[in-house]
């Protein structure tokens, strides 16, 4: 309790909760509490001497954001939520910081950790930069040049090492231990913090195995190659950096990219910010979900500091340490879901919903909040991707569907980029259904060659629907206009009844 008084930890919190969700406010603070007061004492005494230097004029955001730096885990949350428009400003841009910091690390330390992986770099026609360009959660990245004739090929060129923090591993683990503690700090005062029963236990501990691919470079390697491979046709307008041979697990090598900020306002005068928009959802959100391949992969840390515009126009997408995967039956599931919301049939939603659930879901709660959301649909809601994601949300919280980890990832992708959005475009950000639904479009109408040779239930597909789903689709929109018009009037004459009445599925 003593390092959390000291910290302003209640001021801090109160600073980061919006007042609409001030009452998420407790078990927030006592889960950020159990966390910070749970780390080894040397960890606990480094965090107090870092808040000491920031003076007793420090406010709470400034102070929040240092506590992010001390931490791993907190300085990934962090970024997650440095884009989020609920936020309050300063503390928004306060968290920013977080998404690329000035290097810390000597140059001297991180030479050294270099050469004790791959030695000698002279000899091997290596050459690094005098200082590094960026410090990042749990590595620092420094740029280099190899020589012709290097184990990169015949020409010379400019690349990167990503390399990992002294003594980041063992911090990182000390802190992802802790995290399956929260959660069941957590389940043991669902009732006491009025928050749902979520096994928050379980969904720690997939947080955790993922969050422990951060300093997993070797896995980034692979991840990098698969990124290189699904984008195969993208050359012209995103890009994906190439490995370089001088690698390790500790150590990633790739090309250098240069290039600004997506968010980057002024430096970016040139860049037409609405296509800049559609180009990051169309590559992040649509590119994985209209795949036709058996998984596919998904960036899974879209923060700004990973995203740029190169000097050439193209979309560069940096770090794919965090990645995930989505599987067909996944992407077939969610197909499934808007099918039934346009005809207003929970069947094959309530279907789709349970087979993506890791555990049977009893009771009536599912089948209530598929009515609620289809009672949206009835009163004119549009139920693309956004609507769709209310309803996983939903169902998850008040049903208890427990979501495979990727899953839960990709819908972590769609927080992050609708503020990330927001800023690259101004306002209130870009209609990302519109965005979604032209894409969709598109996809549908490639597909059409092919369809006329397809079997009426193939979904093998990048829409995820077969020929027989969309003329049960084609069949059943007329009556689902006339039914949508009916309970419109049905509002109008008795307001109130038609939320009672509203079915759950046609006929």
């Amino acid at each position: 309790m003593l390092l959390w008084d000291q910290l302003g930890g209640e001021q801090m919190i109160a600073a980061a909760v919006p007042e609409a969700y001030a009452s998420y406010r407790a078990p927030i603070a006592a889960a950020v509490r159990f966390f910070v007061e749970s780390l080894p004492g040397p960890r606990a005494i480094a965090i107090l001497a870092e808040q000491m230097v920031l003076g007793p004029s420090a406010g709470a955001s400034e102070r929040l954001m240092e506590l992010a730096r001390s931490c791993p885990v907190l300085h990934k949350l962090g970024q997650v939520l440095a884009r989020d428009r609920r936020l309050d400003p300063g503390l928004r841009a306060e968290l920013q910081r977080l998404e690329s910091m000035e290097p810390e690390v000597p140059m001297e330390a991180i030479r050294a950790l270099i050469e004790q992986d791959l030695g000698p770099l002279e000899p091997q026609g290596l050459a690094l930069e005098p200082t590094a360009l960026a410090e990042a959660s749990v590595a620092v990245v420094v740029p280099f040049r190899y020589r012709e004739g290097s184990a990169a090929g015949p020409g010379p060129g400019r690349g990167v090492f990503k390399v990992l923090k002294p003594g980041i591993e063992e911090r990182l683990d000390q802190e992802l231990a802790l995290l399956e503690d929260v959660g069941a700090f957590l389940d043991e005062r669902c009732a006491e913090f009025g928050i749902p029963p979520l096994d928050y236990q379980d969904i720690f501990a997939q947080v955790r195995e993922r969050l422990g691919h951060e300093v997993r470079l070797d896995i980034e390697q692979r991840h990098l190659a698969s990124a290189l491979e699904a984008y195969e046709g993208w050359e012209a307008t995103v890009r994906i950096p190439r490995p370089l041979p001088w690698s390790s697990r500790r150590i990633t090598a790739m090309e250098r990219i240069d290039g600004r900020k997506v968010t980057e306002g002024g430096a970016l005068a040139r860049v037409d910010r609405g296509r800049l928009a559609r180009r990051i959802v169309e590559a992040l959100i649509a590119h994985p979900l209209w795949s036709t391949a058996p998984s596919a992969l998904f960036h899974a840390d879209p923060h700004a500091g990973n995203l740029l515009v190169t000097d050439d126009g193209r979309l560069g997408i940096l770090d794919w340490s965090l990645a995930g995967t989505l599987g067909k039956r996944e992407r077939e599931a969610m197909g499934q879901v808007l099918q039934g919301a346009l005809m207003l049939d929970a069947r094959p939603i309530l279907e789709a919903l349970r087979s993506l659930s890791s555990r049977a879901v009893a009771g009536p709660a599912l089948d209530q909040v598929v009515a609620k959301h289809l009672r949206q649909v009835g009163r004119g809601h549009l139920p693309g991707f956004t609507w769709m994601m209310g309803l996983l949300d939903e169902a998850v919280q008040e049903a208890r569907l427990r979501v495979g980890a990727d899953l839960m990832m990709f819908r972590r992708v769609l927080l992050m980029l609708e503020g990330v959005l927001a800023d690259v475009e101004g306002g209130g950000g870009p209609d990302l259904d519109a965005i979604l639904i032209a894409s969709f479009v598109r996809q549908l109408v490639g597909e059409w060659p092919g369809r006329a040779l397809a079997l009426p239930r193939s979904r093998a597909f990048g829409t995820h629907l077969s020929n027989a789903d969309l003329m049960q689709l084609a069949l059943t929109l007329p009556w689902t206009t006339a039914r949508v018009g009916l309970d419109w009037w049905q509002e109008v004459l008795a307001p109130g009844q038609a939320d009672a009445s509203f079915p759950a599925c046609s006929p």
